[in-house]
């Protein structure tokens, strides 16, 4: 729990009131109640597939807020559309420096929350389509694709249940194209997804007691940044494209949960809806390696604070779940992922 107050903070209440609130959500956690129950979400779902302009949302306190699934007034002149907010332990205790009063306001674990859509030039389906081929003969010839193969081979064996589906967060479009690291690092992870069921749908086929019904491994991707042409790849992948919350709702434990850098807390909320078959995401480390300082620095001339966490953080919760895998490291010498680890049960 991240309290890091300046000197020159001088209002007593407003202090008081603060450090109430952290050791009240330090004891919300420690009872081990979900930030990210699967029954809220599933609930919350229900509620956008009914068309409503506006959905309700319990927070910790169980205090049902109400969000309009329109773009307010508000902030129309910077938003074009709503997302589900995911924060995660550290986004609710850990303290802005500068405004710590902001911490007052209501931070349930899920809310709506508004922005814009990306702003970037989105390649038509014939050259993304083009591109993608490329970059995905690239993955199949590369050291990372073989040293991915040869991890599951060796692990599946090693698995208390089978793997009957794929679902991946983040992966990000596959539209643009300008941004040459960031396309090529998309077109490899889309490709990781359909390598990984080709290999695990290749052995599931030795074992027919633990062939899915109809047979193969079926993939799913979620990331709101997907677009119609982004579809239509995945479609030909014949990986099904899920809205938000859909992709957390669609884990079992005979699921692998696929995860690179995402905008999200994605390993907090898997740890919350449900403890999958195995995950490949980005490596859990230990507590003691965790940051919890803000880190002002200076550019510019500029003074301003670097976050101590990143959108996908670790958690106590997280590296309990962890301890119930085995897991390898995942070589990445091509650079398609950076630092992940494969965990299986």
């Amino acid at each position: 729990m991240g309290l890091s107050i300046p000197d020159d903070f001088n209002d007593d209440e407003t202090l008081a009131r603060i450090h109430s609130r952290l050791e009240h959500l330090a004891h919300i956690y420690a009872s081990g109640k979900p930030l990210f129950p699967r029954g809220l979400l599933a609930d919350l779902d229900a509620q956008i597939d009914q068309g409503n302009e506006e959905v309700h949302i319990n927070d910790l306190d169980d205090v049902r807020h109400t969000y309009s699934l329109k773009v307010p007034a508000w902030c129309s002149d910077f938003a074009t559309t709503y997302r589900i907010g995911y924060s995660s332990i550290q986004n609710l205790t850990c303290i802005h420096p500068s405004f710590p009063e902001i911490s007052l306001r209501d931070t349930s674990p899920i809310s709506i929350c508004y922005t814009s859509s990306a702003d970037y030039p989105k390649a038509p389906l014939p050259e993304a389509q083009r591109a993608f081929e490329i970059a995905k003969r690239k993955w199949d010839e590369s050291e990372t694709c073989a040293t991915l193969k040869a991890h599951l081979l060796e692990l599946e064996r090693k698995m208390a249940k089978p793997v009957r589906k794929i679902v991946a967060f983040g992966l990000g479009t596959m539209t643009g194209l300008d941004d040459e690291y960031h396309s090529a690092r998309s077109h490899a992870q889309h490709s990781a997804v359909r390598t990984m069921a080709e290999v695990l749908g290749s052995l599931a086929k030795r074992r027919p007691q633990q062939t899915s019904p109809g047979g193969g491994i079926k993939c799913y991707a979620q990331d709101p940044a997907y677009t119609d042409v982004d579809d239509e790849i995945l479609r030909s992948l014949d990986i099904t494209l899920l809205d938000d919350p859909k992709g957390f709702l669609e884990i079992d434990d005979e699921t692998l949960v696929f995860s690179v850098s995402p905008n999200v807390p994605v390993k907090q909320v898997v740890a919350d809806v449900c403890w999958p078959a195995a995950m490949i995401w980005n490596t859990v480390m230990p507590e003691e390696k965790e940051n919890v300082r803000w880190e002002k620095q200076v550019r510019g001339g500029e003074e301003f604070w670097v976050v101590p966490f990143t959108t996908d953080p670790d958690s106590a919760r997280v590296r309990r779940m962890v301890k119930e895998y085995m897991s390898v490291p995942l070589r990445d010498s091509n650079e398609y992922f950076g630092d992940l680890t494969i965990y299986v049960r």
